[in-house]
C-alpha cells in the first residue's frame, strides 16, 4: 500500500492484548513518515524498503520524539483531553505524511468520536490515523464502517516459545522446554504477558522451573 501510494485515512487495529497491534501502529506510521531514498536499502520488488530504520524520521519514531507521529493512549488521566487537542492539529493539511495513533479507542466518549467522525467525512491530505483497540464491539459502527481493519489473532504458543528461548539465551537463564511452554500456555495467546512473566521469574534466580511458574501465577 506504501509503494502503490494506496493510504486509507483511518486504520482500525483490532485483537486481543499483547499481540502486537500497537507495536505494528509505530511501524507503519514510521513507514509512512520514513525518508531514506538510499538505493542499498531495497525490498524484492526493488522498492525502497521501508521504515528504512536508520533515517533520522524513522529513529526519532522508535525514541517516541517525532513531530510528525503523534501517539496517544486514550484510557490514561487525561488520554481523552490529549486525543481532542491531536483532532485540533489536523486543521493544518501537513505537506507530508502525520500520523495519529489511538491506543485503547475503545473508551473515547461520544463527543470525541463525533469530533473523528467529522474529520473522516473530509479527511486533510496526508493525515493519518490508526486506531488500536482490544474491545472493537464497543467501537461507534460509523466509525468502524470508514476504516481499514486490521484483525491481529492471539499469539501461537510455539511463536511465543520461540521467542521466549531467545530472550532466556540473552539473559542467561536456565528454564527448561517445558517451563517455557507452561509460560507460553498461561499468556493466554499475549507475547507481552508471556515476555512479562519471563521477566519476573528472572528476578527470582537464574534457574527456573515449572514449580517457580506455579507459585508466580
Amino acid at each position: 500500500a506504501i509503494s502503490k501510494a494506496k493510504i486509507a485515512p483511518v486504520y482500525l487495529f483490532q485483537g486481543s492484548r499483547g499481540t502486537g497491534k500497537t507495536s505494528a501502529a509505530r511501524i507503519f506510521a514510521a513507514a509512512l513518515v520514513c525518508a531514506s531514498s538510499s538505493s542499498s536499502i531495497l525490498d524484492v520488488k526493488g522498492n525502497v524498503k521501508r521504515p528504512c530504520g536508520i533515517c533520522r524520521e524513522c529513529i526519532d519514531v522508535a525514541m517516541g520524539k517525532c513531530s510528525e507521529v503523534k501517539e496517544v493512549d486514550a484510557a490514561s488521566n487525561n488520554g481523552i483531553e490529549r486525543v481532542k487537542t491531536l483532532l485540533e492539529e489536523t486543521i493544518f493539511a501537513p505537506s507530508r505524511y502525520k500520523v495519529f495513533i489511538i491506543d485503547e479507542c475503545h473508551v473515547l466518549t461520544s463527543e470525541t468520536w463525533n469530533a473523528l467522525l467529522k474529520i473522516l467525512e473530509e479527511p486533510p491530505v496526508n493525515v493519518v490515523f490508526i486506531l488500536v483497540t482490544t474491545d472493537p464491539d464497543q467501537l461507534p459502527q460509523t466509525a468502524v464502517s470508514r476504516c481499514q481493519k486490521f484483525p491481529f489473532p492471539k499469539i501461537k504458543e510455539a511463536d511465543i516459545v520461540k521467542r521466549l528461548e531467545e530472550l532466556s539465551g540473552m539473559e542467561n537463564l536456565e528454564v527448561d522446554a517445558d517451563t517455557l511452554r507452561l509460560i507460553a500456555s498461561r499468556s493466554d495467546g499475549s507475547l507481552r504477558d508471556a515476555e512479562t512473566i519471563l521477566d519476573q521469574l528472572s528476578l527470582l534466580g537464574q534457574q527456573i522451573s515449572s514449580s517457580t511458574v506455579y507459585e508466580l501465577v
